[in-house]
């Protein structure tokens, strides 16, 4: 009953459409019209969806995107009749089903469908406009960024070091846990309990990854795998329509303790089990200096413990004068990556529990909790205020001690007087009436790290940058 109502409604659009005009030139721009779901076999609109829909690596093809299947389409000639009716399920179906028209015909698509990105993100799209306007910008992004991320190069030296891949689909799901070492140009796969399930070789040819000999667990993937996006540590690879996540996991050494270090003291780490520990807490954040905070699962401050430093050693997160109630004293690291570091947590000699800590970048619990942002403002320092580009409409510094706001400017003068409060995180400047009199109301704090926040009111962003005497 849809489909039968779809075509009423899509030949009722054409009638109206040809009621208005009876120029085939006009008829051609339909797909430039908001309104109107009317595809020409011959138009540019036909021509991207071909293209998107061809395989990979032939001329014209759009590699940055994807149709989500099932897609609903019908077909009308030039005089209304209907001529074929259809539900894609691949590619191949879509691509074919266009090749197969005639230059007059005309093609209505059931709206909405779904595009999917090569970094799994999904686009809604619910008219030929917005189609168009997706399918050219994933065009332009191919043209533009995908050969000079993926060279053979970085590809090489990175699956030909001392690191694992695990390998997951985009979703960070598979089939079961496996890990794939790629050194010395073979192919080793590892299972969850490191046993070798699946051997290989591989070979590497202008951005494809030829993986042979797959005779075991992977067997299905053996052949030519696109690598269509690269990163620090990831690359996704596509062949037809799958793809797959490569993320480089790490086994710690002692070499690797500058590397884990750094990797600790970007963004904050959670528990991926916060029941599987006793320590009470979800979040940590690892500072310079060996300062180490504890965020509770409703994102308040738990702890800061000044006195508790800690270090890598030998492969292990180690804590001095650490609260032995808050956490124990050894985490020695089994696996990591950019984003996951697996732990065998110790008190003493003793293995109480095992656990993963994986990254979470977005930081506004733990590195902006109000006790951390009140310490900053209450100090002996003033906050130099910019926007996000490091300009602003003068210079100015703005003292926040004893909770009221004085602006000084370049020759160290006075020039706005307020006061500010602060609660979950959104500071309120008050009473503001002259130079930041447009500056007044509440500023969510979306960022922190030593010396700096920034600050969200709207679509306006600030930063303030602590400048101390």
């Amino acid at each position: 009953m849809k489909n039968v109502f779809a075509k009423f409604m899509f030949a009722a659009l054409l009638m109206g459409t040809f009621t208005l005009t009876s120029c085939q030139k006009e008829f051609e721009e339909l797909p430039d019209n908001n309104d109107s779901n009317a595809i020409e076999a011959s138009s540019a609109t036909a021509t991207l969806i071909k293209n998107t829909s061809s395989e990979e690596g032939q001329n014209n093809s759009i590699e940055c995107i994807d149709f989500v299947y099932p897609i609903d389409l019908f077909s009308f000639n030039i005089n209304l009749e209907i001529t074929n009716t259809v539900t894609v399920n691949n590619d191949t179906e879509l691509r074919l089903f266009f090749t197969g028209l005639g230059d007059n015909d005309v093609v209505g698509i059931d709206f909405p469908i779904t595009l999917e990105k090569y970094d799994g993100t999904k686009i809604t799209i619910n008219s030929n406009a917005e189609l168009v306007t997706a399918l050219e910008a994933a065009k332009d992004s191919c043209d533009s960024n995908q050969n000079e991320l993926c060279s053979d190069e970085d590809i090489n030296e990175a699956l030909l070091g001392q690191c694992k891949f695990k390998i997951t689909n985009l979703d960070g799901s598979f089939f079961e846990e496996l890990y794939v070492d790629f050194s010395g140009n073979n192919i080793h796969v590892y299972n969850a309990n490191t046993t070798v399930v699946d051997e290989g070789n591989w070979s590497l040819q202008n951005g494809t990854l030829q993986m042979n000999n797959l005779s075991a667990t992977l067997a299905n993937y053996e052949g030519e795998w696109k690598v269509i996006d690269c990163g620090d540590g990831l690359f996704k690879l596509k062949k037809g329509e799958e793809t797959i996540v490569l993320t480089k996991s790490c086994e710690a050494t002692a070499g690797s303790n500058d590397e884990v270090a750094s990797l600790l003291k970007e963004c904050v780490w959670s528990f991926t089990d916060a029941n599987d520990t006793f320590i009470g807490v979800v979040n940590l954040k690892f500072l310079q200096g060996g300062e180490v905070k504890f965020v509770d699962e409703n994102g308040g401050l738990s702890v800061t413990d000044r006195y508790t430093s800690w270090e890598i050693d030998a492969g292990a997160i180690i804590f001095y004068n650490a609260n032995q109630e808050l956490i124990s004293e050894r985490w020695k690291i089994t696996q990591y990556s950019e984003t996951e570091i697996s732990l065998d947590i110790y008190n003493n000699t003793e293995l109480e529990y095992q656990n993963v800590l994986k990254r979470d970048c977005n930081e506004s619990a733990a590195a902006c909790s109000d006790a951390d942002i009140n310490d900053a403002l209450l100090g002996q320092c003033k906050f130099k205020i910019t926007n996000v580009d490091g300009t602003f409409s003068e210079e100015l510094l703005i003292d926040f001690s004893n909770n009221n706001i004085h602006v000084y400017d370049a020759n160290n003068t006075v020039v706005e007087e307020g006061n500010w409060s602060l609660q979950s995180g959104t500071l309120s400047f008050n009473n503001l009436s002259m130079t930041l009199a447009n500056y007044g109301g509440e500023w969510k704090v979306i960022e922190c790290a030593d010396g700096l926040f920034k600050l969200e009111k709207g679509e306006e962003t600030l930063l303030l940058t602590k400048k101390c005497d």
